[in-house]
């Protein structure tokens, strides 16, 4: 079993899993497969279940998942075949090659507080960023990762390249 952890460590945990859910969720409205959809759905739900775990080695774990399902649904995103979807399903897909007319996104979830980025690149690989503040007050978000560094006023970031 995983140990217990602080309050204030889960709390940001938390926050940043519901940052990539919410990013997850975006790009699982944009898959035209029905059964693609379905699947995402289901996965995510099933990592909100693990994520209620008052571990916080467990919370990690899922977090980490996480953001590798985010590499596997936005490969899917960029390489659904939607011409033949739709013929198979005699509709025309609201996804569309427009949707995808960057590699990059990144939003503010809770401006100065969280901050997520993902970059897909051409050789399949994909780099996702996240950072959550514990005190948005501090400025990090002017000063970028050199503040993050130095500062060690964040809680939790998170860098991850997958090829």
């Amino acid at each position: 079993m995983g140990r217990k952890s602080d309050p204030a460590q889960g709390r940001v945990l938390d926050e940043n899993f519901e940052c990539l859910m919410r990013v997850a969720n975006c790009i699982g409205e944009d898959l035209a497969r029905p059964k693609d959809r379905e699947i995402c759905f289901q996965t995510l739900e099933d990592l909100s279940k693990f994520n209620r775990s008052s571990s916080s080695v467990t919370k990690r774990h899922v977090r980490k998942f996480l953001a590798f399902y985010l590499q596997v649904l936005r490969w899917t995103q960029v390489h659904q075949p939607l011409g033949l979807y739709e013929k198979w399903y005699n509709t025309q897909c609201k996804s569309d090659k427009g949707n995808q007319q960057s590699d990059e996104m990144h939003v503010w979830l809770e401006h100065g507080v969280s901050y997520l980025a993902m970059k897909h690149f051409e050789d399949g690989s994909t780099i996702v960023y996240s950072a959550v503040s514990r005190n948005p007050n501090n400025g990090w978000a002017e000063g970028g990762l050199k503040t993050l560094v130095s500062g060690g006023n964040t809680a939790e970031t998170s860098t991850t390249e997958v090829k």
